[in-house]
């Protein structure tokens, strides 16, 4: 199959698992191309990129669409053969939009966390994944407490440095990391610390410092909810997503 994907931009969560499924899709004998709206078209807005995202699919030979959060399901919506996947719940007055293009693509949803999958019952629930030759446990001295700076955790860095001080850890941040390097600043934790919004679909970075073998993490109920990561991170690999991906696409 030929596979074209959207997405708004590929810095961030969705950029991440992008990323990690092109690959293994063209490994299963696809062929995939990816459209970023603002990294390729330089439109930064859905009121000014409808007609050019429009004209960029039109040009493009396809069997398959596969657009990434609701700003970008919204120019395709009566296309045939195209799927969505919703990353997370918007929690401002876009919701009304979401929900409305949730509701006319039904089945060809693919949520990525259970709270996606309650708000759209027709959904595919299709978990996010982790490469597990990529976050896994060094072994190595584990004594501080850490946080990635990111702007939509619900704590901030004051109260993070608070519960290092609280725990008798000492705390390090996450900020602009490279990837390639998160695997080594996850193996020197003892405590991880996130608290994503109630908007979060998933939120990637636990079930990263679960692989990485963090002892303790603290979370809440947002996005997957800890308490899945602790229960289902062993099959949440990317090559049990993009298999179960393909069954829906097909």
């Amino acid at each position: 199959m030929k596979i074209l994907i959207i997405l708004i931009r590929w810095k961030g969560g969705v950029g991440r698992v992008v990323s990690s499924i092109k690959p293994l899709l063209e490994k299963a004998g696809n062929k995939v191309e990816v459209i970023s709206r603002e990294d390729d078209l330089k439109c930064y807005s859905l009121k000014n990129s409808f007609k050019k995202l429009r004209q960029e699919v039109k040009s493009r030979n396809y069997d398959i669409l596969y657009t990434q959060d609701w700003s970008c399901a919204l120019p395709f919506l009566f296309k045939r053969n195209h799927y969505t996947c919703f990353h997370g719940n918007e929690p401002t007055k876009s919701k009304v939009l979401q929900t409305l293009i949730g509701n006319i693509m039904g089945k060809n949803i693919v949520a990525v966390g259970p709270l996606l999958k309650k708000r759209f019952p027709k959904s595919n629930l299709i978990y996010n994944g982790v490469d597990f030759n990529k976050f896994k446990d060094l072994h190595k001295k584990r004594d501080k407490i850490g946080w990635i700076k990111k702007e939509s955790e619900s704590i901030n860095e004051e109260d993070f440095k608070r519960l290092a001080r609280e725990n008798q850890l000492e705390p390090t941040i996450a900020e602009n990391i490279p990837s390639e390097k998160m695997n080594d600043w996850y193996n020197s934790l003892k405590v991880f610390v996130s608290l994503p919004p109630e908007s979060a679909g998933f939120n990637l970075c636990w079930l990263e410092a679960k692989s990485s073998g963090v002892p303790k993490i603290l979370g809440n109920e947002n996005g997957i909810g800890i308490r899945n990561i602790e229960k289902y991170w062993k099959g949440m690999s990317w090559e049990n997503h993009v298999n179960k991906l393909l069954k829906v696409i097909k």
